[in-house]
This record gives C-alpha cells, structure tokens and sequence, in this order.
C-alpha cells in the first residue's frame, strides 16, 4: 500500500513539473512573439547642423544677404516642414517644401534686407514641422552698419560691388615729367572683395600689388604716370585692370588718357622772339559730294613764319580713312611744305566729317585741329 502511494505521489509531482514546464515554454513564446511587433513612428525626429547665424557687419547698402539652414531627417518617416514664420518683414524665407526622406537633407534659406535698418539685429524665425514638438525655432543676427558715403559725391561710378571715384583718368605730362592721381575704391557689398592682380602698363605704377576690401571700407590707390618715349607727343589711351573675385564684374578696367606737350615755360623772351611760327593755308576742307568707296585727295600748304626750325611731332587722322603725306616734319624758317590728305569713303552715307591733329614745337601753336568733310552718295 505505502509503495502505490509513493508511485502515485511521484506521478503527481512528474505532471505538475511537465506542466509548468509547458507553460513557461507557451508565454516565452508569447513574449518572443511579442517583442517582434514593431510600433511604427508617429512623428518626424530631425537634427539642424545649426539654430544661429551670425552674419557679422553688413552694409546697410550691399544688398540682401541670406544663409542656408540645413536640416536633416534623422528618423524612419518623412519629415514635413508645414509652414515657417519669421518675426518680421524684414526676413524673407524659401525652405524644402517637398517631404525630407528618412537620411536626406532639407534646406531653410534666410534673406534679411539691411536697407534702412542701421544697428543691431537678432531674429527669429519659427520652423512647424510634423515632430512631436511640432515646432522649432532658429535665428540671425549681425550688425547693420550704416552706409559710409553718399554715392555721387566721393564716388561716382559704380563698378559691380564696387565703387570708384572715377574709372577715366587724364593726364597732362611734358616729356620726362611724371604726373599722379589717386584711385578711390568703396566696397558697398556685403561681401569681402579681394583685388587679385593689377595689371598695368610698363609707364603706369599702382601702389599694391593685391588688397582686400571688407564691407563698408574704402581705400585710396596712388596710380603714378609718364608718357612712354615710344609714344610721342600727342594724345593717348591706356588701361589699368584690377582682377577680382566680384562675379558681377570680375575684371575691373581703369582708362588712362593722356596728353603729352611740350613745356614752353622753360623758354626765356629772348628764345620765344626765336620760335618758330606755324601757319596753314586753311583748316577746313569740303570735298564735296564723293562716291561710295571713293577716293579723294587735297593738298595743305604749311609756313614756318618764325626764326628756328618747326618741327611737326606728330600728324595723326582721327580715322584710318585719312591718310597723311608730309614733305618734310621739319620746316626751316620762312619755308612752305606740302601735305597729302588722301580721303577714302567707307561705310558711311551722308555727311562725313573727320579730323587731323598736328603737334608742333611752336608756343603758340603746339596743337593744331584740321576738319575734312565730304558728302557720300551710292
């Protein structure tokens, strides 16, 4: 009897140990069931490389700046930006309107406007996005400094992001003498300007070789003259290019003009009773009517009247349409010479007018203006 209660004892035991063992196994496989069920997301997650910007000094005349915000989808669903309000009408926005992917990379742009807004700003534009926020906040900030100049008065010309005084410069030099100027930049951007290379002729020298401009300053450069001995007398045109990193104007083009005469003040009574004196039979000449393409020619008689040589430094025709034939470039005393002006008509219909200057060592006369006109008919 005690040997079938303990067989029946161990039964129990053995069933309610397999039991439990089953059991166990049944809500393990329940819990491993479970943890595989993924809830998906409600809301966006995002991260902003940066919520300020500080775009230091501007100027109050350089235009709009802006600044791009980027912000990036860091979690499993699309990212929206819904709406974005910035505090004032003095920021303008353009952001990603399309949704950010999971691991793409949107974009805010912030446009400020400095004009008429001296001092210091901090503003806030407020992002509505599909987080569990729903909205974010970043800002701008810098300093508005007011113009420095008066455009028109020091500077009269304006150059891309540049300002000059001037962009033509003339000057009137003896031979062997020097002549200078100064060439006055104002940077009126929002934008470091920085002058690469001055490139400038073998007689022309501007102080520095490169420079930079932040905005809202100036700076004066000493451009230093003298006429070429390759030149000669007269008139001449040259230039000066500044290179830059301005996109608007990358080359910046400085014109020299320039004249080169004879100083006649050096000369004492006694040597200006001696000078010699220049005359012409007539300084104007009329062709008449002249055929398309045709030729015409004219003599001009040129008087020394005076008590040295004349000498004719220079014959130049204001076209390639003259051209000049003189007998001699120097004309004793009381002597006469011929010049051979040779007109051929081009392109031109109508009156045609066109001129011939003539530079000659007389102090009264060192510059002479000659005019030939014709009326070109087909």
């Amino acid at each position: 009897m005690n040997k079938i209660i303990i067989v029946v004892v161990c039964l129990l035991i053995h069933g309610n140990i397999a039991f439990a063992q089953k059991n166990k196994n049944k809500q393990n496989t329940l819990k491993a069931a479970t943890t595989e069920v993924k809830v998906a997301e409600k809301y966006a997650k995002f991260i902003l490389e940066e919520k300020l910007h500080d775009f230091g000094i501007i100027n109050e005349n350089g235009g709009l700046v802006s600044y791009n915000f980027a912000i990036k989808n860091i979690g499993s669903i699309p990212l929206k930006i819904k709406d974005i309000q910035a505090e004032c009408g003095c920021t303008k926005t353009e952001y990603t309107t399309q949704p950010i992917e999971p691991g793409a990379v949107g974009n805010i742009k912030a446009v400020f406007n400095p004009m008429g807004r001296p001092g210091y700003f901090d503003k806030s534009i407020n992002l509505f996005l599909n987080t569990e926020e729903g909205k974010t906040t970043i800002f701008i900030k810098g300093n508005v400094a007011p113009a420095k100049y008066e455009f028109n008065s020091t500077y009269t010309y304006q150059y891309g992001l540049l300002a000059v005084n001037n962009n033509t410069f003339k000057f009137n030099v003896n031979p062997g003498k020097t002549d200078s100027t100064y060439l006055k930049m104002y940077n009126l951007s929002n934008k470091k300007i920085i002058v690469n290379r001055i490139e400038t002729p073998s007689n022309i020298v501007v102080s520095g070789s490169s420079f930079e401009l932040i905005p809202n300053t100036d700076i004066d450069l000493l451009i230093k003259f003298w006429p070429r001995l390759d030149h000669g007398f007269g008139d001449h045109s040259q230039q000066i290019k500044l290179y830059t990193n301005d996109d608007s104007i990358p080359v910046k083009i400085i014109y020299i003009n320039s004249n080169v005469s004879e100083d006649f003040s050096v000369l004492t009574p006694k040597q200006l009773k001696k000078a010699p004196k220049f005359t012409i039979d007539r300084i104007l000449h009329d062709f008449g009517n002249i055929g398309h393409r045709d030729s015409s020619i004219t003599y001009f008689v040129l008087t020394n009247k005076g008590k040295s040589d004349l000498i004719i430094r220079k014959a130049k025709p204001s076209c390639n349409c003259v051209n000049l034939e003189l007998e001699s470039m120097v004309i004793k005393p009381k002597q006469k010479i011929k010049m051979k002006v040779d007109y051929t008509s081009f392109n031109v219909v109508g009156l045609d007018i066109r001129g011939i200057t003539l530079i000659t060592n007389d102090p009264e006369k060192p510059e002479v203006n000659i005019s030939i006109r014709a009326n070109i008919v087909r």
